[in-house]
């Protein structure tokens, strides 16, 4: 919504972000996008105490912003306490700071941020300090991008929750990139993964989109045996992993860990269960996340010789022994140890971790015997 902008840094260690908003764009309810609908959505979603509060404070931004103004019609100024390098990625988040059209405010125009903010209704009032806000929530749905709100079908879930079915959405014909070539879009509901493939195999689903939809073996199968589907994958947005617990035995120990992140073959996890959708990562983060783009080394990848060895220390020259740190694999208090493992987490995939538990047991009991065989067989 900004066509360009400049940083400026400031007198007391912050930066100013001065933002020249796009011109003849309009809301879809008709309202025109200007610096006064900016600033009205700063005014409400940075509302003191919904980030002193926490309500916000899930992210860095509403924490370092101090100021926002306006210089004119299409001009909005920011002002930073600090420089914070993510600022404008942050600032494209798809939440909190949406630009709501300045009409669908609970009243309009003329709401105020503290009596009647645009915060969920059902967050009542929030008090902090001197300073009270109440939610008064929104009135309307409306936006400027590609496809604008029309109308939802909703049912009540086995828990009494009220869910949508489907939601409808129609194209905005004075969209200011071009109006789309989709005239209708429409969001489904279904049960589960099996109902979802069902519907995009019969064609009564045009798209999946998204991670946890389908199963990763039915996506694996799909995209290998039906023709008549197109497969997309985006770059990693997220890896998935599992921490070990280095505050509590026998895991303080970094041999121990090193062990078992070596025993793990994570590639042969992923092919079986995973649907070879998926690779193993070494970072926890994805690399193309800010200041991540780094190979990191040694590699924790499997490599069951060096677990081994890892496991064993020599007393003598011909005796060898497990590390004095053992892990007996028929004690179930030890098979619930927290595994590293570390998955690639494609933004159009299901990750699988149902059964990962009774996986590692047996896999834990698998090593047992190996390194027992290999504690007669190898000499010190």
């Amino acid at each position: 919504m900004a066509k360009s902008w400049t940083i400026t840094d400031t007198s007391d260690g912050g930066q100013e972000y001065t933002f020249l908003l796009r011109e003849d764009v309009t809301f879809h309810d008709g309202q025109p996008w200007n610096c006064e609908a900016a600033k009205m959505n700063f005014d409400h979603v940075l509302a003191k105490p919904l980030t002193t509060a926490d309500y916000h404070g899930w992210y860095g931004l509403p924490k370092v912003i101090s100021d926002w103004s306006c210089e004119g019609d299409m001009e909005f100024h920011v002002t930073t306490n600090s420089k914070f390098y993510p600022f404008l990625q942050e600032m494209t988040f798809i939440r909190p700071l949406r630009m709501l059209s300045p009409g669908a405010f609970a009243f309009g125009n003329t709401t105020d941020p503290i009596t009647a903010n645009s915060c969920h209704v059902g967050w009542g009032e929030i008090l902090f300090e001197d300073e009270t806000i109440t939610c008064a929530g929104i009135s309307a749905i409306s936006g400027t991008g590609p496809f604008a709100y029309s109308s939802r079908s909703t049912s009540t879930n086995e828990d009494g929750d009220e869910v949508d079915d489907e939601v409808v959405f129609v194209r905005n014909e004075n969209y200011w990139a071009g109006t789309p070539s989709v005239e209708t879009l429409k969001i489904v509901r279904y049960e589960n993964s099996e109902d979802v493939k069902v519907a995009l195999m019969d064609g009564t689903l045009d798209v999946v989109w998204g991670s946890g939809v389908l199963q990763a073996q039915d996506l694996a199968e799909l995209e290998e045996d039906d023709e008549s589907l197109s497969f997309f994958h985006s770059d990693e947005i997220q890896n998935v992993i599992m921490l070990l617990n280095t505050g509590k035995a026998p895991l303080d120990d970094i041999t121990l860990r090193k062990t078992i992140i070596h025993a793990i073959d994570k590639k042969a996890f992923i092919d079986k269960e995973l649907g070879a959708v998926q690779r193993p990562v070494d970072n926890v983060f994805p690399i193309d996340s800010p200041y991540c783009d780094v190979d990191l080394t040694p590699r924790w990848d499997y490599d069951i010789e060096k677990a081994l060895l890892l496991s064993c220390v020599g007393k003598g020259t011909d005796e060898v022994v497990l590390s004095t740190t053992e892990i007996d694999v028929n004690n179930d208090s030890n098979n619930s140890l927290a595994l590293g493992l570390g998955l690639g987490l494609l933004s159009l995939l299901t990750l699988i971790v149902v059964g990962l538990a009774f996986f590692y047991y047996k896999k834990s009991k698998k090593y047992k015997l190996e390194l027992e065989r290999a504690s007669k067989g190898v000499t010190a």
